[in-house]
């Protein structure tokens, strides 16, 4: 299956709770490679994969000035950009092992990986795209990250994708979701998930678009060119506070406010979403704090943190069992879920 995490709204949480699903998806799924796809020019998830903030920044650091190209998605967007309407022929050179770099990376675990890059090349791939010679100019473009997909499967057999995307619907974060099969939507409580939830709807599946603007949508584009939308699939309430092991009443009502808009978008438009939504959609994840500082800066997937002291740089932080159990139960939840 291949999966993205996305929302129109930035500091949800949508990195962290990607690294810490895919890890846990590749832990359980031995036997099924899992590649983690960065379509986000920050590349936190990367440098959290490769090893962790600092080694692992280095790690991408070097990746990126591999030559004569980087060995990440700016890399192969460089040659895709040179040659957009056929394969480079050198797809799979961008899949990087990650357990070739950070040891406590399961090792079916991959990545392809970020780079600022990305929004340098936005416009000329929008340029690529809007051209009409060859008549399918736009369709070939927004299948860069499909093709990506299908040479790694070719080469690795089965598969699991989990794309991290940018907040903005630029080209790129278009092309990742249309690469995925299902849609990951994480969300805090705020007044600004609730509205991310209406933008999901209206960028994504055309839901609410202005008359005037929906021949022009991305989704009226994609149905041209017969490419299918991913369906949305679990919307995560990330980052909840709890009060004697229920969602705090503050956090409750925001939460309500995001399961109606969802509930409404799946009421006028079915098709867009993968079951029944009163159903499997939702899931609580609690805040990790500590827990996900440790994991981040340590490069460690959540699953293989203990209850003990971790040493960030001269720092001492010590994992509460209480936390570290919620938090590991909550994304062996949400893995259940996929």
């Amino acid at each position: 299956m291949k999966y993205a995490f996305w929302n129109n709204k930035g500091g949800v949480g949508k990195t962290f709770l990607c690294f810490a699903t895919a890890s846990e998806y590749a832990r359980q799924h031995p036997d099924e490679s899992v590649v983690v796809m960065d379509l986000c020019p920050q590349a936190n998830i990367s440098e959290i994969l490769l090893g962790g903030n600092g080694d692992g920044g280095d790690v991408l650091e070097g990746l990126l000035q591999r030559l004569p190209v980087a060995r990440t998605i700016g890399g192969y967007y460089h040659q895709r950009i040179l040659q957009p309407h056929g394969l480079a022929g050198t797809e799979t050179d961008f899949l990087v092992r990650l357990a070739d770099s950070n040891e406590h990376a399961p090792k079916n675990l991959y990545l392809i990986a970020g780079d600022p890059s990305l929004e340098l090349q936005v416009q000329t791939i929008n340029n690529i795209a809007v051209q009409d010679i060859p008549p399918g100019a736009w369709r070939n473009v927004h299948s860069w990250v499909i093709d990506l997909q299908q040479a790694a499967t070719r080469r690795l057999g089965k598969c699991a994708f989990f794309i991290d995307c940018n907040p903005s619907f630029s080209a790129y974060t278009a092309q990742a979701v249309l690469a995925a099969e299902r849609l990951v939507v994480p969300c805090t409580a705020d007044g600004s998930s609730a509205r991310a939830i209406h933008n999901v709807g209206q960028l994504v599946y055309g839901h609410g678009v202005p008359p005037e603007y929906r021949d022009a949508s991305f989704r009226a584009r994609a149905e041209m060119f017969s490419m299918t939308l991913p369906k949305l699939h679990v919307v995560a309430l990330n980052r909840s506070t709890t009060y004697r092991r229920k969602c705090a009443k503050a956090f409750a009502k925001m939460f309500d406010n995001i399961r109606s808009r969802v509930l409404a978008q799946a009421e006028a438009l079915p098709e867009s979403v993968s079951r029944a939504p009163e159903k499997d959609t939702f899931i609580e994840i609690p805040d990790a704090h500590t827990v996900a500082i440790v994991a981040a800066h340590l490069g460690i997937p959540v699953g293989q943190l203990e209850v003990r002291q971790y040493d960030l740089d001269g720092e001492r932080a010590q994992l509460s069992r209480e936390s570290l159990d919620r938090y590991q139960a909550s994304i062996r939840r949400l893995v259940g879920l996929l």
